[in-house]
């Protein structure tokens, strides 16, 4: 009997520990309920790092075995049994003999589960002043996540503001450009009546479409007489950008090509008394028409040199932007500035920067033209016919791109 008593204890020992370890094997794995990972990370392993170990439990097997020990212990001792050893019944008053056994190990199980609850509390205390503190840090980043999210959406509303500001700037630029020049009412040639001089305006978007006939005439004049190349094309555009006055003063001996367009300026203003047609007046050689109604080679800096540096900061706003990173979003930006620009805009941004005056359209760092399309609509085939103007549209058609998706130049397509 003594016997089978003392296995069940063993026996129920065994079942509580087997109980303990099954308990840290289920406390060790993590939540998954938890959004987010990093305090998921954090808080399994605060909670690896407090778990009981392996000795806090043996302890309180060892505990419980002393305590249920002490239950059964007066029948074990007091049990009849027929070995003289194991016989207890002959050492006096069986209650003082258990209570001087038993006490101590009553005792002893009784304090180490006290040092184990203490201990136990010490840990739980100490792992919720760590999760609060991971708990703080956590809400301290989410609200961090708001306010960067808040700032990025003030800026991008900032951008879109300014651009289309800049856009309508723009509008503004355009309707503003006017020429002040003169035009001459013609008779009829049989009755050879001079040509008589009269006031006359250009503006807005029909001020390109001169400006552009008056520096291809200028490049012809110069393609008639020299080689167009990369020195000539820029001479040509210093003249028609700043004027003809203001070239002749900086460069007193280059008089040769000059004088040619001193010559074509006076027929174009002051015709003889022999011409009685505008055509005439106009015609300098044969194939050169000087077709606009102003004081030729008087220059355009004055109105050139704010539009195109208004025009680059819209684009470089967007091109290089921080706060707008998709290349996809930028062109959508990008295609809505270039829907403004209209062919003979998009063909004096290409003179322009052919003579380095605009350099920074395109170049080893910036791309506003190969990546971002900004002369997309360039209808090269009715720039002037030369071999150096052709050999820069091959150059841009031909340039290696990261970005742009589809031709250089629609009319390629």
């Amino acid at each position: 009997m003594r016997a089978i008593i003392i296995t069940g204890l063993i026996l129920l020992i065994a079942i509580i520990a087997a109980l303990f370890f099954l308990y840290s094997l289920f406390i060790e794995k993590p939540k998954e309920d938890i959004g987010d990972a990093a305090v998921l990370i954090k808080e399994h392993s605060l909670t690896k790092k407090y778990k009981l170990s392996w000795k806090a439990y043996s302890l309180i097997c060892v505990s419980a075995f002393f305590i249920i020990l002490s239950f059964f212990a007066p029948l074990i001792f007091t049990i009849k049994t027929d070995s003289e050893d194991l016989n207890f019944n002959a050492t006096g008053a069986i209650g003082d003999t258990i209570g001087g056994l038993m006490n101590p190990f009553i005792a002893l199980g009784g304090v180490l589960i006290t040092g184990l609850a203490f201990y136990a509390q010490y840990k739980a205390n100490d792992m919720q002043r760590e999760l609060f503190i991971l708990n703080q840090e956590d809400v301290k980043h989410q609200l961090q996540l708001q306010i960067d999210h808040q700032n990025k959406q003030n800026k991008m509303q900032q951008l879109e503001s300014q651009f289309y500001e800049m856009l309508k700037l723009h509008r503004e630029n355009i309707t503003e450009m006017r020429i002040t020049g003169y035009d001459f009412e013609e008779g009829k040639e049989e009755d050879k009546r001079p040509l008589k001089k009269f006031e006359k305006l250009t503006e807005g978007r029909k001020v390109f479409v001169t400006m552009k006939t008056e520096l291809e005439f200028i490049l012809k004049l110069y393609a008639r007489h020299y080689t167009l190349d990369k020195s000539g094309f820029k001479k040509c555009y210093s003249i028609f950008f700043s004027g003809l006055d203001e070239y002749t003063r900086r460069n007193p001996t280059d008089k040769e090509f000059t004088d040619l367009l001193v010559l074509a300026r006076v027929q174009h203003r002051y015709p003889s008394s022999t011409t009685y047609t505008n055509n005439k007046r106009k015609k300098y050689l044969d194939g050169l028409t000087m077709d606009f109604n102003y004081k030729p080679f008087s220059g355009h800096a004055s109105r050139l040199g704010h539009y195109f540096r208004h025009l680059y900061m819209a684009v470089k706003s967007v091109a290089n932007s921080t706060i707008i990173t998709d290349y996809d979003d930028k062109m959508t930006y990008l295609r809505i500035l270039r829907a403004q620009l209209s062919n003979h805009e998009q063909m004096m941004l290409f003179y322009n920067w052919i003579s380095d005056y605009g350099h920074d359209w395109e170049n080893d760092t910036q791309h506003f033209f190969t990546e971002y399309g900004m002369i997309h609509n360039l209808t090269w085939d009715n720039l002037i016919d030369n071999q150096f103007i052709s050999s820069q549209v091959n150059y841009l058609r031909t340039r290696k791109t990261n970005l742009r998706k589809g031709k250089m130049f629609e009319i390629d397509n």
